[in-house]
């Protein structure tokens, strides 16, 4: 189990996990391109704000859009830290980073929490968001085996149930069960909304 965390994105997902790891013991740091959405995070959680010593995991909790690139830098500011994200899509965000040939491609590890809420924001955490929830980590044949149990650590300290797959396995089957649902009910309510 890591003991020095840090979150970059204090939305719903990157504040549940600052609060539940706090509660497990473990020091939490928090950093967000926001200062206001930040320190409401740090406030909510206990989490402290900015990087207090060198982390051994750096959680990437920022929109899919941007987790690449968030990614990126994270696995080149902290050269000895595991670097995992919790964005829906995996198999694009390690595409990206190998066009990109990013150095340290080994100490990333995908994450996806299976875990939200209607709501969004660092308002809407809850400490108990990823009790009995299942956690998927993507791994591929160059990924660090210790950097596995560091990210399947912190899900369980959150109270997930961590779950092994391939990054095109897990978007194959969170396409299924998430996102064409999710299109179809939009489609729904748009025509409803007429």
């Amino acid at each position: 189990l890591p003991q020095r965390v840090h979150i970059i994105g204090s939305g719903l997902i990157g504040t549940s996990l600052a609060m539940a790891l706090v509660r497990a013991g473990i020091s939490v740091s928090v950093a967000d391109a926001s200062p206001t959405h930040e320190a409401l995070a740090a406030d909510l959680s206990g989490a402290t704000r900015g990087v207090v010593g060198a982390p051994e995991v750096v959680v990437v909790a920022t929109p899919p859009d941007v987790t690449a690139d968030v990614v990126a830098e994270a696995l080149g500011t902290w050269p000895e830290a595991t670097v995992t994200d919790v964005a829906s899509v995996k198999r694009v965000v390690l595409g990206q980073l190998r066009a990109r040939g990013v150095a340290g491609i080994e100490r990333y590890v995908g994450g996806h929490p299976m875990a939200g809420r209607e709501k969004s924001g660092a308002i809407s955490a809850r400490i108990d968001l990823f009790e009995g929830r299942p956690w998927v980590i993507t791994t591929t044949a160059e990924t660090a085996v210790g950097g596995v149990a560091l990210v399947a650590g912190i899900a369980g300290a959150a109270g997930a149930v961590v779950r092994a797959l391939s990054p095109d396995d897990h978007d194959d089957a969170v396409a299924a069960v998430s996102h064409v649902p999710q299109v179809a009910a939009s489609l729904v309510a748009a025509r409803l909304s007429e």
